[in-house]
């Protein structure tokens, strides 16, 4: 009879999945296909929300970092139409 709650030799456990939040980075394309807006102008609003990480030449915002920006912006400067 084999005992499987004792691990063979040599065979090591899996650590336990550490999960450390749900968080999305986006880069420059996410940020186009959300707004509609050109590369450069979607670089431009990562840069100017003050929010932008710069990873391996690369700009990267988190997610909710970005739409609170936005909604930031909705409240100081509405549109008047």
């Amino acid at each position: 009879m084999v005992d499987s709650a004792i691990p063979k030799a040599g065979i090591v456990p899996a650590p336990p999945r550490v999960v450390l939040g749900r968080e999305r980075l986006l880069g420059v394309t996410e940020i186009r296909e959300l707004t509609g807006l050109g590369e450069v102008a979607a670089a431009s609003l990562m840069k100017e929300s003050g929010r932008c990480l710069k990873l391996h030449s690369r700009l990267f915002v988190i997610e909710s970092s970005f739409f609170e920006y936005l909604h930031e912006l909705e409240v100081s400067d509405p549109c008047s139409l």
